[in-house]
């Protein structure tokens, strides 16, 4: 199967490079898929829209609870038990730096998208529903403390 990285590479090189600085952390990716459904593989996800006059379209980072804790205790030095307001409010910011990053890179390619604020979202098993029309490209990565997962739908006008 191919998938079309023109909009997902630059999100993926935001995330590495997020990770690295302020995570000290290399994420591992573990290959792209087409998603099949609108389950949500962690416990906490950051959604935003990106919209310009060329193409629309959103990003979902989906965080495990460990994940979310490990970040927490490195960039807020909390000790995270629970998916908290700390957890939401990281998750959130974390989802807007991704995405203004990956904004960035867009505009180096000529694509002026306008970012949304992010939602949060939580919970065992809930919804990610893109508001685009195009294929939601997963894809799974792997930190020290678990696993996390990327979500990328955009649509070419």
């Amino acid at each position: 199967m191919d998938i079309d990285t023109k909009f997902l590479d630059p999100v993926v090189t935001t995330v590495l490079s997020v990770f690295k600085t302020m995570l000290q952390e290399e994420p591992d990716m573990h290959g792209a898929e087409i998603k099949q459904d609108e389950v949500a593989r962690g416990i906490v996800t950051g959604f935003m829209t990106l919209e310009s006059e060329k193409a629309m379209g959103s990003m979902a980072i989906t965080f495990s609870k460990a994940v979310v804790a490990d970040m927490a205790k490195k960039m807020l030095n909390a000790d995270l038990q629970e998916i908290d307001e700390v957890a939401k409010d990281l998750t959130g910011e974390m989802a807007n730096i991704i995405v203004g990053g990956a904004k960035n890179i867009f505009e180096n390619e000529g694509y002026n998208f306008s970012m949304s604020l992010p939602e949060v979202f939580t919970g065992k098993d809930h919804k990610i529903e893109h508001r685009f029309h195009g294929e939601t490209i997963l894809v799974p990565l792997t930190v020290g403390a678990g696993d996390f997962f990327l979500e990328i739908n955009f649509n070419e006008q």
